[in-house]
C-alpha cells in the first residue's frame, strides 16, 4: 500500500482504483483478514492476537529493506519486546487443562456413595 500511495498523483477515487500497487496492497490486506477469520474459527484467541502483533516486526523489517526507512534503537527495543512477549504468551498456551469437577461430584466421591437416610 505504501508503494501505491507513493505513486498516487491525486487523491481521487479514480486515481486510487487505477493504481495497481495500491489495489494489490488492498487485496493482500483482504486476504489476510479472511485468513484471520479462518484461524479464529478453530484457534485460541489469546494466542492468535499476540501473534498478529508480529505484524509490527514484519512492517519494520520490510520498510527498512524496501523503502530504506531508518531503524533506531527505540524501534529495535520495541521489536524485541513484541517478540519476547509473543514467545512468553506462546509458551503459556499448552494443551487445555481438564475442567475441575463440581463440588457435589467431589463430595459424592469422597463420601463413598451413602444412601439417603442410612448410615455408612
Amino acid at each position: 500500500m505504501k508503494s501505491g500511495a507513493n505513486n498516487l498523483a491525486h487523491a481521487s477515487l479514480l486515481g486510487m482504483v487505477t493504481n495497481l500497487p495500491l489495489m494489490g496492497g488492498y487485496a493482500l490486506y483482504g486476504i489476510s483478514t479472511v485468513l484471520l477469520v479462518m484461524a479464529l474459527k478453530d484457534g485460541e484467541l489469546s494466542l492468535l492476537y499476540p501473534v498478529i502483533s508480529l505484524t509490527y516486526v514484519w512492517v519494520t523489517a520490510l520498510s527498512f529493506l524496501l523503502f530504506n526507512e531508518t531503524v533506531n534503537p527505540f524501534k529495535l527495543v520495541g521489536i524485541a519486546a513484541v517478540v519476547c512477549g509473543v514467545g512468553v504468551l506462546g509458551r503459556g498456551n499448552g494443551k487445555p487443562r481438564s475442567k475441575p469437577q463440581a463440588a457435589g461430584a467431589v463430595a459424592a466421591a469422597a463420601g463413598g456413595g451413602r444412601k439417603r437416610g442410612g448410615r455408612p
